[in-house]
This record gives structure tokens, C-alpha cells and sequence, in this order.
């Protein structure tokens, strides 16, 4: 259904994501995590991508790329201090309840869940139970529950910034997609890192209200040339790289994972609105936005340096 845009009431989007999370799937692993945003390292060959080699300056040259070995990673850069890892968005935070159930892990891991709603492991029924303790024993106990932040993701203001943000299907959801993007950079600590990772290629979903049929400019092309302007790292892939070792052609409208590293003492700021969502076939949303004619859309400027980063962690440009 397509409508003039408001920005809703907390209220408002309580009421909103309560029907749409109803229907969303709350049950992914930190397996199924990992599968999302690192495409084929879950095979017995695994291929490379864009989003493999960005993180290779933190674990190195491995056989297999996970979520679980990054975190490790992040904890030996940080000289073994508590990282932190806020997921956006996570339901029912099963993949942190996963790592909660390892010996000693909360010593190395600080998690935390930012949704509108904590649903815990309410409603699940015995044989979920009993196959979630299958998978990791002793990740259905309280003591494996993250910190969880009742808020919307798109606004959130963390007070310890996270070293690694992850939002896996998330952005489809959301009303403001590029401004929720600005918002996870910014919350990130210096040199942190973000995923943000869909099944479906999202980046078209996110559009200008065009007057022209021939401008191709989209917010998420804009986002791309301003990362890249100020040397921010990222990488974008749509799949893992051909049996062949070619890596896919991957355009700015058509890719489902980005990562990227905070730049040191900088802020995102946006200067767009939304003005028209609806929903899709898909359930997700189709966010336009109409373009400030007096400034440039997305900005990445320079502000205080914070003390709470990742020394040392710096990923090469890609």
C-alpha cells in the first residue's frame, strides 16, 4: 500500500512492527548468521567475496570465515579487552544466546539486542527448545541472554559505541533505511565494523522520487561515491566469487551484504526525507526520498575522536 510519508510515533511503530514481526522468521542461528554475510564458508569449499577479504586484515587467511571466528578476531586486536557486539534488530537473539553458552565467552563479548520488542524464548514450544539446546547446550538458560535495548534501530543512541554491528534482514523493514544506515556508522567505535545483510538484493528498494527517467542517481549510489570519497572501507557483494575465482560485476543497485569500518573521528549525516513508503510483494519496504535541492544528500565529516575504539584494527581499502 503506498502513503504519504509521516514519520510514525513510537506508539505508532509499535503497533506497525508488531504485525510485520508477527510474520517475520525469529529463529536464526549464529550459523545461519555467518551463511548471510559470509556467502559459501559454511561448504567444504568455500568461495571468497568482497565482504571475505574485508575482513581478512582481522582473522587473517583461514579456512573458513564465520561471525563466531570474527568476534575472536575483534577480542585479539582489542589486546583481549570485551569487545562489544550489538545486534539491530535480532528477535529472539539466538545467535547470541549460541556464543553465551561457551565457557568464559562474556569475558571477551559484551552483546546486546536492539529491538522494538524483547521477545526472549516466549512461545516457543518444547521441541524448539529442546533442538536450540541440541545446537549449543545450555543456550536456552538465562545466563546466555544479551543486554536487550528496547528501541527502534533506525534512532538508537548506544552509550557504549559497538565495535561490530550486525542487521541481518532488518533494513527491509524500515522507514528510514539510509538514515538507519548513517545511524549504525555513527554508533559504531572508531575503526568498528557493520553488516548489513539481506536474502533479497535490497539497495533498489531504496529510491528518488525521479522526475527524470534517464538520472540513475540513487541514495544508495550517493552513499557508495561519499564512503568512498573520504576512504571510508567497505565492501559490497551480491554472492560469493564464480567455482572459477572470477568475482561478479557487482552494481550499486543489486547487491544483499555491505560491510563497513568506521573512520576514525567521523559522522554520517543524511539530508533527504522519505516521502512515499509502501510495502512490496515481498512484505518490505520501498522507501523514496526527496532530494534537498540546497545540500549535498550524504555527508561523512570529521568530529571529535573517541576514545572507546579499535586500535590497531584498520582494514586496508578494498
Amino acid at each position: 500500500m503506498r502513503t504519504s510519508f509521516e514519520t510514525p510515533s513510537y506508539d505508532a511503530l509499535l503497533v506497525e512492527q508488531a504485525a510485520v514481526q508477527a510474520e517475520k522468521f525469529q529463529g536464526r542461528t549464529l550459523t545461519q548468521y555467518s551463511q548471510l554475510i559470509f556467502p559459501t564458508q559454511h561448504l567444504p569449499k568455500p568461495r571468497g567475496s568482497a565482504v571475505v577479504d574485508f575482513v581478512e586484515p582481522i582473522i587473517g587467511k583461514v579456512d573458513q570465515v564465520t561471525l563466531g571466528g570474527l568476534l575472536e578476531g575483534l577480542s585479539e586486536v582489542k589486546n583481549r579487552q570485551p569487545i562489544h557486539w550489538v545486534d539491530m534488530g535480532g528477535g529472539r537473539a539466538l545467535p547470541m544466546r549460541q556464543l553465551g553458552a561457551k565457557p568464559n565467552i562474556k569475558s571477551k563479548i559484551a552483546m546486546t539486542n536492539v529491538d522494538l520488542f524483547n521477545y526472549n524464548l516466549n512461545g516457543l514450544e518444547p521441541d524448539e527448545l529442546e533442538y536450540l539446546e541440541s545446537i549449543a547446550p545450555g543456550m536456552t538458560q538465562p545466563f546466555t541472554e544479551p543486554a536487550s535495548i528496547k528501541d527502534d534501530v533506525e534512532t538508537v543512541s548506544l552509550e557504549i559505541k559497538a565495535d561490530l554491528i550486525t542487521a541481518v534482514e532488518v533494513i527491509q523493514y524500515l522507514n528510514n533505511p539510509i538514515g538507519a544506515l548513517a545511524n549504525w556508522y555513527n554508533q559504531l567505535a572508531d575503526n568498528g565494523i557493520a553488516f548489513i545483510a539481506t536474502q533479497h538484493e535490497w539497495p533498489d528498494w531504496v529510491r528518488f522520487k525521479q522526475t527524470n527517467p534517464d538520472n540513475d542517481v540513487s541514495p544508495i549510489k550517493l552513499l557508495l561515491e561519499e564512503l568512498t570519497r573520504t576512504s571510508v572501507n567497505y565492501a559490497i557483494t551480491n554472492e560469493a566469487d564464480w567455482p572459477s575465482g572470477l568475482r561478479p560485476v557487482v552494481e550499486p543497485d543489486s547487491f544483499r551484504i555491505m560491510a563497513l569500518q568506521k573512520k576514525p573521528g567521523t559522522f554520517m549525516r543524511v539530508n533527504m526525507q522519505a516521502q512515499e513508503v509502501w510495502t512490496n510483494d515481498y512484505g518490505y519496504k520501498v522507501v523514496t526520498y526527496c532530494a534537498s535541492a540546497e545540500a549535498s544528500q550524504i555527508i561523512i565529516e570529521e568530529t571529535a575522536a573517541s576514545d572507546n575504539s579499535l586500535s590497531g584494527a584498520t582494514i586496508n581499502s578494498l
